[in-house]
C-alpha cells in the first residue's frame, strides 16, 4: 500500500523563521506535507533551548512542537558565498519565509526585489511585530510586546478584574496561522495562473483579528460571554438565555427542579434573556450543589452546549480526545518521547501528518545541498570548514 501524501506535497519552502512566530507557520505547512528547508547560522535558532535550564541536553518542548516535519541545514548568508548559495536555493523554491526585523534581508542582498528577479513565481512572506511600515515598523517585538499593544493584555485583566496578571496570550500563533493562510491563498492565486506574489503579516493586527468579541464590547458596550460556573467540585462552562424551550425543559428536569419550568420568568428564550440575572443566580445555586462530573454527564445527556474546564493533565487524559487520536507520541533519537497534538486539520485523501521529530541544527546540509544543487559530499565538508555552511 502506498504512502498517502499530504494535501501540500511537492511545495518547497526555505524557512528563515526563528523563536515562535514564524515557526508556527512553517510547522503548519510541514503538517500539510510541504517540504520545510530550516536554514540556521552560528548558535541556530535560539528557541531551541528558551524556557529551558541553562544545562539542557536537548531542545525545549515548544521548539520540538513546532518544528517538526522539517529538514534542517546550516548556511552564513553574512559570507557572499552563503548570500549566493541561498540565492539558488530561492531559484527552486516556492516560498521563502521570514521574520527579521525590517529591512535584513534587503541589506543582505536577498529581499523581495532581489529574490523575484530571479524567481518570478516565489512566494515570499514575512511577519513583523508591527507590519512593514508606520511609526513602530523599527521596533523589535515578541508576543508578550504585542499582546500588551494590541489591546489583548488589556482586555484579559478586564476580564479577570485585577490589573497586572500575566494574560494566556496567542501573539505569536495568531501570527503564525495567518501568515500561512497568506502563504496558502498565495500558492492558489498563483496554481491559477497568477504571479509570485509578497505576503506580509502584522502581528499586532493578525492578534486584533482574534478580538471580534473584545472589539464588540469597546463598540457596543456590552460585554461578551459569561464566566464558567462554579460547581462542588470545580468548574463548567454553559450558557443558558438562548437555549431552546425543550432544551431548558429538559435542564431543569435533569437538575431536579421541574418547578422552574412554570416560573414565567424562565418560560421563553426571550423571557430567559429578559430576566438573565435571575437566571444566572437561580442555576448556579443549582450548579453548586452538583460535582463537575454529574453536571457533564447530565449536560452530555441532553445535548446542551457545555464543557468542563480541564486542567492540562486531565486534557492529555480525556477520552473524547483519546477516542479521536488528538495525540502522538513523537520519538526523538536526541530527546526524550513525548506527545504532541496531532495536526488539527484533517483531510480525508492527503492526510495531515507527523513523519519526523525535530531535527538537529544543519542534520541534513548533505541531503539538501546534494540533492537541490548538486554539491559532493567534500564540496559541503569544505564548506563547513570555512564556515558557509
Amino acid at each position: 500500500m502506498s504512502i498517502r501524501k499530504g494535501p501540500l506535497d511537492g511545495v518547497l519552502v526555505l524557512d528563515l523563521t526563528h523563536v515562535l512566530n514564524g515557526p508556527f507557520a512553517t510547522m503548519l505547512l510541514a503538517h500539510l506535507g510541504a517540504k520545510v528547508i530550516k536554514i540556521e547560522h552560528g548558535a541556530g535558532d535560539r528557541f531551541r533551548h528558551a524556557w529551558m535550564p541553562v544545562d539542557a541536553d536537548h531542545d525545549g518542548y515548544e521548539f520540538r512542537v513546532v518544528n517538526v516535519n522539517k529538514k534542517a541545514i546550516t548556511l552564513n548568508l553574512k559570507d557572499p558565498r552563503g548570500v549566493q548559495l541561498f540565492r539558488e536555493l530561492a531559484r527552486k523554491a516556492d516560498v521563502v519565509v521570514e521574520n527579521f526585523s525590517v529591512g535584513v534581508m534587503d541589506r543582505l542582498g536577498i529581499g523581495y526585489t532581489k529574490l523575484k528577479e530571479l524567481n518570478p513565481d516565489l512566494i515570499y512572506a514575512s511577519s513583523r511585530g508591527y507590519g512593514e511600515d508606520g511609526p513602530y515598523a523599527h521596533m523589535r517585538a515578541n508576543a508578550a510586546t504585542i499582546m500588551a499593544s494590541s489591546g489583548w493584555t488589556a482586555s484579559a485583566w478586564d476580564n479577570a478584574g485585577q490589573d497586572g496578571l500575566k494574560p494566556q496570550g496567542i501573539g505569536d500563533e495568531a501570527a503564525g496561522v495567518s501568515m500561512a493562510l497568506g502563504i496558502l491563498a498565495a500558492l492558489f492565486a498563483r496554481e491559477r495562473g497568477g504571479p509570485g506574489q509578497q505576503v506580509s503579516v502584522s502581528m499586532q493586527e493578525a492578534l486584533m483579528g482574534f478580538m471580534i468579541a473584545n472589539f464588540h464590547t469597546q463598540v457596543e458596550g456590552r460585554p461578551v460571554g459569561i464566566a464558567p460556573k462554579r460547581c462542588a467540585d470545580g468548574y463548567i462552562a454553559f450558557h443558558l438565555p438562548d437555549i431552546t424551550n425543550d432544551l431548558w425543559e429538559r435542564f431543569a428536569a435533569a437538575m431536579g427542579r421541574p418547578e422552574a419550568i412554570a416560573d414565567p420568568r424562565f418560560a421563553t428564550a426571550a423571557d430567559r434573556r429578559a430576566n438573565v440575572e435571575a437566571l444566572e443566580a437561580e442555576v448556579s445555586a443549582w450548579v453548586r450543589e452538583t460535582s463537575r462530573d454529574e453536571l457533564w454527564k447530565v449536560f452530555l445527556s441532553i445535548g446542551i452546549s457545555a464543557g468542563p474546564v480541564l486542567r492540562l493533565s486531565e486534557v492529555l487524559e480525556d477520552e473524547h480526545l483519546e477516542a479521536r487520536g488528538a495525540f502522538v507520541e513523537v520519538e526523538d533519537p536526541r530527546a526524550p518521547t513525548a506527545r504532541f497534538l496531532r495536526p488539527w486539520v484533517r483531510f480525508s485523501e492527503t492526510p495531515s501528518a507527523i513523519t519526523s521529530p525535530a531535527p538537529a541544527q544543519g542534520q541534513h546540509n548533505h541531503e539538501i545541498y546534494s540533492e537541490l544543487l548538486g554539491l559532493s559530499a567534500d564540496a559541503i565538508d569544505r564548506l563547513t570548514t570555512e564556515h558557509v555552511l
